[in-house]
Formats: structure tokens, sequence, C-alpha cells
């Protein structure tokens, strides 16, 4: 089966985008903290879309393949991000290791479950419908709930599942010159107004009060992350060109690897040498690591590691032919 050109441009360019908004997360500049505002706006809520758009035809069977396979390559992972504390006791490396590094592989895991679950059940319209009003109820709890962002990012998964290709024909053929205009317009009401208050309503956290001055603000915050996540990822499906996808397929590999690299020029490199990364050296950085990530990608040990399962079932189909 030919894969979709446009997918794979899209999953290919969120996960640069990703890549380099971890790079600026901690940065204290003005114009990566304008950059974390933008990108965060909609790079996982669309990242999130795709992975509901490719579930829809995902069965209880195909599920639990899914999640063993993922769980063994999410465990080695989790092993070796918890390597660096293996030098500050085991107490400290056992913390690292239970307390997972990549939310969006959990939140795989639950909403492909919860749609499993209910596919048949419920009508998907319905579904959505809950899966919005749940974290704006729950948002005016007086305290946080753990990885309260799986349940608030859930929405973005069910538009993916409602979405067809026709609904991705829609869009493309919107006028490209209103995607820009909005995408330009966005961008200089983040410029006049990113704050804290922005920056946190950007990751879904859950209590209003905890991160908010009041209910009323923090439940508007919230309205307002959905409502631009939904119109700019919109306006970067209209816009992402189809020939950039030849390494659409390399994103869960970059996305479980690029952490390991990230820690060794942000904590290791980077300091051992006093270098103060700015907005050229966070691009290089990250052009740096999407293309260690692609070349080590295609190690055996790194195959075997990200498809686990399909290694085991090629063995077992040789010694039994």
């Amino acid at each position: 089966m030919a894969r979709d050109k446009l997918f794979d441009s899209l999953k290919f360019l969120l996960i640069c985008l990703v890549v380099f908004g971890h790079t600026i997360d901690t940065s204290t500049t003005k114009s990566d903290h304008i950059l974390f505002g933008f990108l965060y706006t909609f790079h996982m809520p669309l990242f999130i879309f795709i992975s509901g758009y490719f579930s829809k035809n995902i069965t209880w069977k195909k599920y639990k393949k899914f999640f063993i396979g993922l769980s063994i390559t999410f465990t080695i992972f989790q092993f070796i991000y918890s390597i660096p504390s293996m030098f500050l006791g085991f107490e400290n490396w056992l913390q690292v290791f239970i307390r997972p590094k990549g939310w969006y592989i959990l939140g795989l895991f639950l909403w492909r479950f919860i749609y499993v679950i209910v596919k048949g059940r419920i009508s998907i319209i319905n579904l959505l419908f809950i899966s919005f009003l749940v974290p704006i109820i729950l948002g005016f709890l007086p305290f946080n709930i753990e990885f309260f962002r799986l349940i608030t990012f859930f929405p973005y998964f069910l538009l993916g599942v409602l979405s067809s290709k026709i609904t991705m024909v829609r869009i493309r053929k919107i006028n490209k010159f209103y995607s820009i205009l909005y995408l330009i317009i966005l961008f200089v009401f983040i410029y006049k107004n990113m704050d804290i208050r922005y920056r946190l309503s950007l990751f879904g956290e859950g209590s209003y009060l905890v991160y908010f001055q009041s209910n009323l603000v923090g439940l508007f915050y919230r309205l307002q992350a959905y409502l631009l996540a939904i119109i700019t990822s919109i306006a970067v499906i209209n816009l992402t060109p189809q020939n950039i996808g030849k390494f659409g397929t390399k994103t869960l590999e970059i996305y479980l690897m690029h952490f390991i690299f990230e820690v060794i020029i942000y904590s290791i490199i980077f300091p051992r040498f006093s270098i103060q990364p700015n907005l050229l050296i966070n691009i290089i950085s990250t052009i740096i690591i999407i293309t260690l990530c692609i070349y080590i990608s295609n190690f055996r040990i790194i195959q075997f590691i990200m498809h686990p399962l399909d290694f085991f079932n090629s063995n077992y189909n040789k010694k039994n032919r």
C-alpha cells in the first residue's frame, strides 16, 4: 500500500518542530520565548491528530500487538534515559526509570485503549463532546492530576479519528493566502501577548487555580488553547508541502532518541565549553540531533528495539520454514 506523502511530510515537519521546541524549552531569550509559544500552540495537538487519523481502524487484536511492541521499546528507552542517574545511586536511578520520559507514548496507550473499548458502543461525536467537557470541568478541581494533559489532549486524537481523506482534501483546497495571513496574525498575537499564562495553557495541565489567578481565567485560557490549536493545525496542514516526507517513517525513532542527544549536547557539551545557546545554535543543534537520530535508526540494534515483535516473528517464521 502506497504511503500518503502529505502525512509523511506532516510527521517529519512536526517531529523537527518537537525537537526544536525542546531545545528552546528552557531558553530565556525573547525570540526563543515567542517561537516556543508559536510552536507549542499546534505541534503536539497536530501530532496527536495524526495518531488518531491512523488509529480509526484499530481492533483489540491490533491494540494488543501495538501495546506489547511499544511497551518493550519504551521500557528499553526508559532504561537508557536512566543510565546517567545510576551514578547518583539506586534510588535516583529507580525514580528516573519509573517516571516516563515521553508522555506522548503514554497518551498513545491510553487514547487507543479508550477508543478500542468504546468503539461501537458510543458514537465518536458523543465521545468527542465528552472529551472536551471532561478536562474543562476537571480544571475546576483545586488540585492537580498527574499527566492530566493526556486527558486534555484526547480531543485532538478523536478529531483525527473522525477525519477522512475527504477532510484532508478540503483543508488542502483552502486558499493558502488565508492560512499564511492567519499564521502571521497568530505570530503577532503571541508576540504581543506571550506571558506565563499563555505558556502554561499550552501544556493542558489540570487545575485552573494552580496555574492561574482564578477559575475563570484558567477556563478562558483552556478554551483559547483548544481553539487556536485546531485553527492553526488546519493552516499548517493546508500549507505543508508534500515533498519533505522522506523520513516521515522515522518519527518514533527521532522522538525517543532525541532526548539522549539533547542531554549530551545541552547538559554536557555546552556547559563543558561554556556555550550559551541562542536561536542559531538551537537551530543547528536541532539539525544535528535529527541527523544523528536518522542515521542511527538504520542500525540493526535500533531497528530491533523499535520493532521487537516484527523481529521475533521474522526469526520464528524462518525457523519454521
